[in-house]
């Protein structure tokens, strides 16, 4: 009787420490996926390199938010030399956001825009950053929302944000191996029969 039950003592602690184990493995597995900022290619270095990649300056960075419009995020770019745009689309039209430091001045302030629907655009000025909002099939109220929802995008924003942007390559640029030597330039003169 004393040898079954160790036995059955025996096979409960190896139940219990597989479960244990399992259990263990689980929660390391959960935490992995949390936690993989930088090897899932959505951490802080690889949006930077994105960034400098395709010539965005961090400091031009602004986003707005508006009822019923969705960012595009495969329509953010480069604008001008550093700036920014992106597109905001709703079933009823789009918002095209722009940020540059140059002078202001291409639309009349966000905020004074009338609802004559003359202005097809208008401009939010903050920290020396210029934002232009043109709008395509919107009204002026539309575009006031817009105007005062303009702020710099935050850090834990960046990732969704440039997330369409492309990697820089690694390493040296690809050869092609069917240029010829010389100026690199194809040969198309015309093979023996035309």
């Amino acid at each position: 009787m004393n040898r079954a039950r160790g036995c059955r003592d025996r096979d409960r602690r190896g139940a219990v420490a597989a479960a244990g184990g399992l259990v263990g493995a689980l929660v390391v597995l959960a935490l992995g996926a949390c936690g993989g900022g930088g090897t899932t290619g959505t951490g802080g270095a690889d949006v930077a390199a994105r960034m400098q990649y395709a010539g965005i300056a961090r400091d031009l960075v602004y986003v707005t938010d508006v009822d019923g419009f969705d960012l595009a995020v495969q329509s953010v770019g480069v604008s001008g030399d550093e700036g920014m745009s992106a597109a905001y689309v709703s079933p009823a039209g789009t918002v095209l956001l722009r940020t540059s430091r140059g002078a202001g001045g291409q639309a009349p302030a966000c905020a004074q825009l009338e609802d004559d629907g003359a202005g097809a655009s208008c401009e939010v000025v903050a920290d020396g950053v210029h934002v232009l909002l043109e709008g395509d099939g919107v009204d002026a109220a539309t575009l006031r929302a817009a105007g005062a929802a303009v702020r710099p995008a935050r850090d834990g924003e960046l990732a969704t944000l440039f997330s369409e942007l492309p990697t820089p390559p690694d390493g040296e640029p690809v050869e092609r191996g069917d240029l010829p030597e010389g100026d690199g330039a194809p040969d198309n003169d015309p093979g023996p029969g035309g």
